[in-house]
This record gives C-alpha cells, structure tokens and sequence, in this order.
C-alpha cells in the first residue's frame, strides 16, 4: 500500500451521488491522502484513507470494515482509524502518487518542524498499513456487502456497485 492522490474533480462528482465518500481537504491547514490499492477490478482501482483516532475509538472492537493503527513506536497508542466500509473505486486514471516532498502544496505548515511531524505520522501510519491484510479484507467486504445486504456490516457500507456505475459514466462524459 501507499498514500495516493486521486482527482478532486473525480471526487466531487462521486459526492453528488454519495455525501459519505471522504474528503482530503479539510482546510489550508489539514490534509487526508487516501491509500491503496487495496484491490482492482478491469477498470477501477478501490482506495480509502485513514480517519484521526477519537477516544470513541479505543472501546470499539475490529470489524469486518474497521480496523485499528497503532503507533509503531508505542503499540498502545491508537494514532488512526481505517473504516474499509468507505472504501470507493475510482478509474485508473485518476490516481496519482503522492509525493512527500510536495506536501507542502497539499497543506500548510507552521514549521518545518511541524511539516516532519506530519511527514513521520503518515509513515508511521503507512508502515502499520503495510503489517495488515486489508487487500484481502477489502475484497471480502466487498463481496459480502451483496451476499450478505441485510448485515450491520453491509448496511454501513457504501454501495460499490452503484459508484461503479458511476466511476463508468465518468469514464464515459471526460
């Protein structure tokens, strides 16, 4: 896995159809890169990305569609959230690397101290991505979201299908 940028364009289009699919920016001085690919189909890449910690959090248990990123340094610490059930698919097309180096045009920084701060946060982040199964996890989400649609766990998921037909159309219009 590794921190992806995907069209803002793309992104927007996907919001009219669905409110829940995740922002990067939050503000000049907040940034979210997604992540993946956690699978590919012919056509699309799914991606998602990390949400902060919150103390509501650290009593929730992993899910099928939810998991925990600790703090490689110090394992208790709960630094991030991946929610699988947000993941989305996008065209191919329409990711690009994310390049650390150019953080800066992302985001602002205070400092340049607070710039490798945040530059450490998503590698600490990324390296216990990497120690996880969520490629797998994702394609098993995926396909018990139509297996299983009644399930808690299908009903707080996007519906993929739906967005890949939509991922389809904006092939089609660009």
């Amino acid at each position: 896995m590794k921190w992806i940028n995907v069209n803002e364009k793309y992104l927007d289009y996907l919001r009219a159809f669905e409110g829940r699919i995740p922002r990067t920016d939050y503000g000049s001085d907040k940034y979210k890169p997604f992540f993946g690919i956690l699978f590919e189909t012919e056509d699309f890449y799914y991606i998602t990305q990390v949400s902060h910690a919150q103390p509501r959090h650290q009593k929730m248990k992993k899910q099928p569609d939810f998991f925990k990123i600790y703090d490689p340094q110090v394992l208790s610490r709960l630094i991030a959230v991946v929610n699988l059930n947000y993941m989305f698919p996008i065209p191919k097309n329409e990711v690009t690397p994310f390049v650390k180096k150019d953080i800066g045009t992302y985001r602002t920084f205070k400092s340049e101290e607070e710039k490798s701060k945040y530059i450490d946060l998503l590698d600490s982040e990324m390296k216990m991505i990497n120690t996880m199964n969520l490629s797998d996890a994702a394609k098993d989400l995926y396909e018990k979201k139509y297996a299983f649609p009644d399930s808690r766990v299908s009903q707080r998921c996007l519906d993929y299908k739906v967005l890949e037909e939509y991922a389809k159309k904006w092939k089609i219009e660009k």
